[in-house]
């Protein structure tokens, strides 16, 4: 299970990271981000960060790289900053030996938010395909990868068809989903695109490798919306947030019947092509 890569710092040191968060949750903006600043830069085992509000957007710095959020910042994001949010992302979807993006790779990263994941990946990889339906979300994404060459930027969402589907807004912008958020009231739905990989990658010079897919529910239509395609490797997000359950068994039963050996860590589904 390999629980000494995720989740990242020792037991001591996340469970005082929970216990401060939580006492944060309910501080000002400005306060919360002065908090977790001087955590970072004075707790050992953390990543150094600072804040600054920049108009629309939080920016944080890490290692000497600035990396866009959109306000308000959703407060488990500040944990993932605290240890280090390039390197969290890239081990969250990732079984060193099993499943990891490799040099030259066609990337999807499904669900982007503000590009984490894509963060470690475009390093590496040959091209990365960013979904993210929200504009703001997507704006951050914008921002975050300015001086690269090989990201494309979908701001539309994938599913199991190519149509128009209510997006449903809410409160904290890592929880926006075609289902009732999990977290977080409705403040708005908008009507979005969504698409399916098989169409989208018609028109694309190569097909995927690595697939990595956090959906907020609809994990098993966006893996029906691959069709024919057999990406190498799949990373899948699978917390239950499908009307409160999670779908990796269901997940699994999918992929195995389609020649992938699977594993699990957690609520993460890892599947390779046999």
């Amino acid at each position: 299970m390999q629980h000494d890569y995720f989740p990242m710092g020792s037991r001591r040191l996340r469970r005082i990271e929970n216990s401060l968060r939580k006492r944060c949750a309910n501080l000002p903006e400005e306060k919360l981000q002065a908090v977790y600043g001087h955590f970072t830069r004075w707790m050992p085992g953390l990543e150094p960060s600072r804040f600054a509000l920049n108009g629309q957007t939080v920016d944080v710095v890490q290692r000497g790289r600035t990396i866009a959020f959109p306000r308000p910042m959703p407060l488990i994001k500040y944990s993932h900053v605290a240890f280090g949010y390039e390197e969290i992302l890239k081990r969250k979807y990732s079984l060193p030996g099993f499943v990891e993006v490799a040099s030259n790779d066609i990337v999807v990263d499904c669900g982007a938010f503000v590009g984490g994941f894509s963060l470690s990946a475009a390093r590496i990889a040959e091209e990365v395909h960013l979904f993210e339906p929200s504009a703001a979300n997507a704006s951050a994404i914008r921002q975050n990868f300015s001086q690269s060459t090989n990201i494309v930027v979908n701001e539309c969402g994938l599913f199991s068809e190519d149509k128009e589907m209510v997006l449903n807004l809410s409160s904290s912008a890592v929880e926006h989903s075609l289902l009732q958020p999990d977290e977080g009231g409705i403040i708005e739905s908008l009507t979005i695109k969504v698409r399916r990989l098989d169409t989208y990658f018609n028109g694309q010079k190569a097909s995927p490798d690595f697939v990595k897919i956090e959906a907020e529910g609809v994990e098993l239509e966006v893996l029906e919306g691959l069709g024919d395609l057999r990406p190498r490797q799949i990373a899948i997000d699978a917390s239950p947030e499908r009307n409160g359950e999670s779908p990796i068994d269901d997940l699994q039963k999918a992929l195995e019947k389609n020649g992938y050996d699977c594993r699990r860590r957690f609520f993460m589904l890892f599947a390779r092509r046999a």
